[in-house]
């Protein structure tokens, strides 16, 4: 009689994520898209959108940030 084989421990990687919720509405369907000039948020539920300045060495959870940062200090609701 053998003994039993151990199992291999997996190790699960986590990513970032690509859709963030709305600081607006609060559904989960903000996405960014970086373009070659400038880089894109758009909610896809309530049309919330905003342009940036591409900046090459930021992440879309940085310009995500930067968004989110934008609307709680400029207090926009329409």
């Amino acid at each position: 009689m053998g003994r039993r084989r151990k199992r291999a421990i997996r190790t699960v990687k986590r990513t970032l994520p690509s859709v963030f919720s709305c600081p607006r509405c609060g559904n989960i369907s903000v996405r960014v898209s970086n373009d070659k000039d400038h880089t894109n948020i758009i909610c896809g539920n309530c049309s919330l959108s905003k342009t940036y300045e591409t900046a090459h060495n930021k992440e879309p959870v940085d310009v995500y940030n930067d968004f989110v940062d934008w609307f709680m200090k400029s207090g926009v609701i329409a």
